[in-house]
């Protein structure tokens, strides 16, 4: 049997949610120029040498600079919390990435978000605002998932007092006052989730997804020895040993193998795919209809006709694809659930 690509579309429905964890690899594979003027995305491992940190941290007693920030970071952090060469580093950080500004055309992360439903969620460990913008600007005109921020992020600002948040500016419409600007976690081995009451309330409406997840995608996210925490809450939450037939999709360029290893305790039975890239991944391929496909695939033994995400298409021809699928999904009333699941608020 087989399920055609108009079966697909026509029929959408709630099999379960598509959860995305965001990393910076996520970030840098999708702007490769950088900004929309050309500023790069930093990783961990070139952050010192991009943001021109070697002189700061030399000055603070770090004799080898060439090392990844995260680890450098860690080892001040131990010396002391409170060392004024952190704060140093952190400013300068801060300010680098809300310098960074979303390109106008359509990008990855706007195909990311259009491939998604107001059921699934995109989770981001990343600082820089690009998901927050494209999620901004693709939503007004297309249903798209939730997203949540893991380590704080430079456009954001949230209210201490009643759960909402937006842009810097903003107020809260409940008691008029200007929103605070979230923090930044910065990589120790204990980042204390709990203690920053937004970042708490991300986690919690992340460990939910995950339990009712149908497939995972990790992008460009290498669960770092300085986050054990984070990947301890991931794991717990996806909780493997009650799972049949879920899928975990890695976007990376290593190895199969390799990454099957280090993903172990996210990976059912031998559910993998490792697309290279992410117009290689289910949400390209099945965009808004991976789980669907994936319960016609793995419980019917059904082929699925794809559906591509078209990728190199301006933003007019890009919501007149994605029209058809918003249609049936509105007339099929498929998304049946409670107002606290779409609905993000901290």
């Amino acid at each position: 049997m087989r399920i055609t690509r108009s079966q697909l579309v026509e029929k959408p429905e709630n099999r379960g949610r598509h959860i995305v964890i965001l990393g910076a690899g996520a970030s840098v594979a999708a702007f490769p120029q950088g900004d929309a003027t050309g500023r790069k995305l930093p990783t961990m491992d070139g952050l010192i040498e991009m943001l021109g940190l070697e002189t700061v941290l030399k000055r603070g007693g770090v004799k080898n600079t060439r090392r990844n920030f995260e680890d450098i970071y860690s080892e001040l952090y131990e010396i002391d919390p409170g060392l004024p060469i952190l704060r140093e580093v952190e400013d300068i950080v801060y300010t680098y990435f809300d310098k960074l500004r979303l390109p106008v055309t359509p990008t990855l992360y706007d195909h990311l978000l259009i491939s998604l439903r107001p059921k699934d969620m995109v989770a981001t460990f990343n600082w820089d605002p690009f998901l927050f913008e494209a999620w901004n600007r693709i939503s007004a005109s297309a249903p798209v998932p939730q997203i949540v921020h893991l380590h704080g992020n430079v456009r954001l600002a949230y209210c201490p007092e009643h759960p909402t948040y937006g842009a810097h500016g903003m107020y809260c419409p409940k008691c008029d006052k200007k929103l605070v600007p979230s923090r930044l976690l910065y990589p120790v081995a204990m980042k204390n989730y709990v203690n920053d009451p937004f970042v708490k309330t991300e986690w919690e409406v992340l460990k939910k997804g995950l339990r009712q997840a149908r497939t995972l995608t990790i992008f460009g996210y290498g669960a770092p020895t300085t986050d054990k925490e984070a990947v301890d809450m991931l794991n717990k939450a996806w909780d493997k040993a009650n799972r049949l037939i879920e899928r975990t999709e890695i976007i990376d360029t290593k190895g199969k193998e390799l990454l099957r290893e280090k993903w172990e305790p996210f990976i059912v039975k031998t559910y993998l795919d490792c697309p290279e890239n992410f117009y290689k991944s289910r949400l390209a391929i099945y965009p808004r209809r991976t789980c669907e496909a994936l319960l016609c695939q793995t419980s019917y033994g059904q082929w699925v006709e794809t559906n591509p995400l078209p990728e190199n298409v301006g933003f007019d021809e890009l919501l007149s694809w994605v029209k058809s699928l918003v249609e049936a999904e509105s007339m099929g009333k498929s998304m049946n659930q409670s107002s606290e699941d779409t609905i993000h608020n901290y």
